[in-house]
């Protein structure tokens, strides 16, 4: 049984001929809770089969939809964005059961809510751990082996070399202000656009990703691509047209939506919307105008939590991103990456990318925890001595106009 602990449970379902679920599906059917404690504290609970469950009033009988029997074998896909507590229950249920646990992941890509020591603890008390190290995603093979040594630059001296690496083969755009990187991500989407292809934008909060969204959509219309006359209303109000990109932030297992898959508005009506998914599949769906208006929402740009697992034909990364959401930004690409990064010299620009590169890199321990604080500390001193700089660079190199494309 293949379990991912997001979108991709269809995908994997489709790509390896074996049945697929989210972890909370799997817990859910085998009793487990999820709920605050009598201290408020969120905490795994379990029923057992003849209890009343709390939630719905009706007595649980035990699993009806994933039973497990002996040497089954349960794979956890994007294992890395498995909090501590569910690893946990996971592999209670495993050893009850007697079946395999296999976690297959990358601790250095979007990290879970809660804590990020799942993965690491399973790579260091599993009786087989095996690490691959190459890349197949790429259509240049060195800028493979760049993004390898991207994921592991953990010291400072040698995230300098890696963003002075980026910055040689043309994967660094510097900006001089936060307007323009937003301006050369909706630029991005429509050169790309424009040839067929797909970008994926990746933004570091949720605020700077809406922006975009609602302006890339807003150009669509003023060039005639979407009909602003019909309309659903999405997550916020926002608005949804015919044609636009969106991504559903809810499972609903009655119309096989998922949370974080990206779908194309196919259809609008009062009472529903269809969905068509983007990616090659071509899966067909149809969600309620209520749940359009509560759990669906444009997509053009995204945090990293909601492009990890994609691959498209290039990728931009805007500013103030964390280490995973540079990695994994980095990575979305067949053709070409790139970073788009807010600084007065190609210098400041190479120095930000580093930071960049060791900001929130998974705490797998105290020592971990430590050195992380130390690092945002001394990030932050270096943020405070720019801030009281006022007068002109003479000389500065001017940003480039284009993304190397």
């Amino acid at each position: 049984m293949g379990l991912t602990p997001r979108k991709a449970a269809s995908v994997a379902s489709r790509e390896i001929g074996a049945a697929a679920s989210s972890i909370h599906a799997l817990l859910a059917d085998h009793g487990y809770r999820w709920g605050a404690d009598e201290a408020g504290a969120m905490v795994w609970t379990r029923l057992r089969a003849g209890e009343v469950d709390p939630s719905t009033g009706a007595i649980y009988v035990g699993p009806t939809q994933h039973a497990l029997r002996a040497r089954d074998r349960i794979v956890v896909d994007e294992a890395g964005m498995v909090e501590l507590q569910t690893a946990n229950v996971l592999v209670e249920l495993a050893l009850e059961n007697r079946v395999g646990l296999a976690f297959v992941g990358d601790p250095h890509q979007a990290l879970p809510v809660g804590h990020a020591g799942a993965m690491g603890s399973a790579i260091r008390h599993a009786n087989a751990a095996v690490e691959l190290d190459t890349v197949h995603r790429f259509r240049d093979p060195e800028y493979a082996s760049l993004t390898l040594r991207l994921r592991e630059a953990s010291d400072r001296d040698g995230a300098l070399v890696v963003a002075g690496e980026l910055a040689e083969r043309g994967h660094v755009v510097r900006v001089d202000h936060h307007d323009a990187a937003r301006e050369r991500m909706i630029d991005a989407y429509f050169d790309w656009h424009a040839r067929g292809k797909r970008v994926t934008l990746v933004s570091g909060t949720n605020a700077e990703a809406d922006a975009i969204n609602d302006a890339i959509q807003q150009r669509r219309v003023d060039q005639g691509e979407l009909d602003p006359r019909v309309v659903a209303w999405g997550m916020r109000e926002q608005r949804l047209l015919v044609g636009d990109t969106v991504q559903t932030r809810r499972n609903d297992k009655f119309t096989g939506v998922e949370n974080r898959a990206q779908w194309v508005v196919r259809d609008i009506r009062d009472e529903f919307v269809d969905l068509v998914s983007l990616g090659d599949s071509g899966e067909l769906r149809r969600v309620s105008a209520e749940y359009a208006r509560e759990h669906v929402q444009l997509s053009y740009a995204s945090t990293v939590h909601g492009v990890q697992g994609d691959t498209a034909d290039a990728s931009v990364v805007g500013p103030d991103v964390d280490a995973a959401g540079l990695y994994v930004g980095l990575t979305r690409g067949r053709v070409h990456n790139a970073a788009i990064v807010v600084a007065r010299t190609d210098a400041a620009a190479r120095d930000c990318l580093a930071d960049s590169m060791r900001r929130g890199t998974p705490e797998l321990t105290m020592q971990d925890a430590v050195r992380a604080a130390a690092a945002e500390l001394r990030r932050a001193a270096r943020e405070r001595d720019a801030a009281v700089w006022t007068g002109p660079v003479v000389g500065a190199p001017s940003a480039g106009r284009g993304i190397g494309m």
